[in-house]
């Protein structure tokens, strides 16, 4: 266990998280084609740092076994985990952290730094920079109501498509609920960029989709990777069970706010959210280290 904390100490993970609908999974799946990162072969979202302890389950959840490439190697960790054990004492969560990424850094993509995205890891900021002193975490935003609009959108396909509830409950959601949970993420990027003013990156989609050349260009930077060509260049992946989207190169959509947001609540949204728009829309670290000053004016 000391090997693997000290092996923390010196790793240089990106962390992808932020508000769901804004871009997260486009950037995980360019970073995977980065020949220094973990070749993540789809979109699995772990959920790691809000719930370590289910990565040991004998039934982890799916995308969590995903990740890890399979039943085989969601085992031998749960095995490795059991070795590191002290007697009856269990694991801390941040020693099961440590060795999740440990042992997929070692067994499941040897040789690479780890890269890892799941939207809500936006509110454990903190845990991620304290376990992991030289990541880079890159939090994407996106205008609140395109915001508002895109879970309305998905909402819509996903019940048209038969699902049940469980599949698509996390998507209903009103405007109301989503101001409150966007104060929120807006509180945790505040205080994890003073804490750590040059490791976390704020990427607005449309500022990632107008220009995706030179935004991931600064972002590799940020990461303190060299640019490739392929992080632009998308895979088809056999069987992609989410945004098809994902499977096309990066570009810039048309807003569809106005087809699933009605102007008042579109008022409503942005009259509420003011205070927090520069920090949404402003690419780059709170030093400004990594991109330049301009405030993309309405975020869309």
């Amino acid at each position: 266990m000391q090997d693997i904390r000290a092996w923390a100490v010196h790793a240089q993970p990106v962390f992808i998280c932020g508000l769901e609908r804004s871009g997260t999974s486009i950037l995980q799946v360019s970073f995977s084609r980065h020949p220094q990162l973990f070749p993540v072969k789809d979109v699995y979202e772990t959920f790691i740092f809000a719930n370590p302890r289910s990565a040991l389950e004998v039934r982890a959840p799916a995308m969590t076994k995903a990740y890890l490439q399979g039943d085989e190697h969601a085992k031998r960790f749960r095995e490795l985990c059991a070795g590191l054990r002290v007697g009856n004492a269990e694991l801390s969560e941040a020693d099961i952290i440590r060795a999740f990424f440990w042992y997929c850094a070692h067994q499941v993509y040897p040789g690479r730094q780890p890269l890892e995205k799941t939207p809500s890891h936006v509110r454990r900021l903190a845990r991620m920079l304290e376990i992991f002193p030289r990541a880079r975490v890159i939090v994407c935003t996106r205008d609140p109501v395109d915001v508002v609009a895109s879970y309305r959108k998905r909402l819509k396909k996903e019940q048209s498509l038969g699902r049940s509830r469980d599949e698509w409950g996390w998507l209903d959601r009103t405007a109301e609920q989503l101001l409150a949970h966007f104060h929120t993420v807006s509180e945790h990027i505040s205080a994890a960029r003073q804490r750590w003013p040059e490791q976390v990156f704020v990427a607005p989609y449309a500022w990632i989709t107008n220009d995706p050349e030179t935004a991931m260009r600064r972002l590799c930077e940020f990461a303190g990777l060299p640019f490739v060509d392929a992080v632009l260049k998308p895979q088809e992946v056999p069987d992609r069970k989410v945004d098809e989207m994902l499977s096309r190169p990066i570009s810039k959509r048309a807003s569809e706010s106005d087809q699933f947001v009605d102007a008042q609540t579109q008022a409503m949204i942005r009259q509420q959210m003011a205070k927090q728009m520069p920090l949404w829309d402003t690419p780059g670290t709170s030093t400004g280290i990594a991109a330049p000053g301009a405030i993309i004016a309405g975020g869309g």
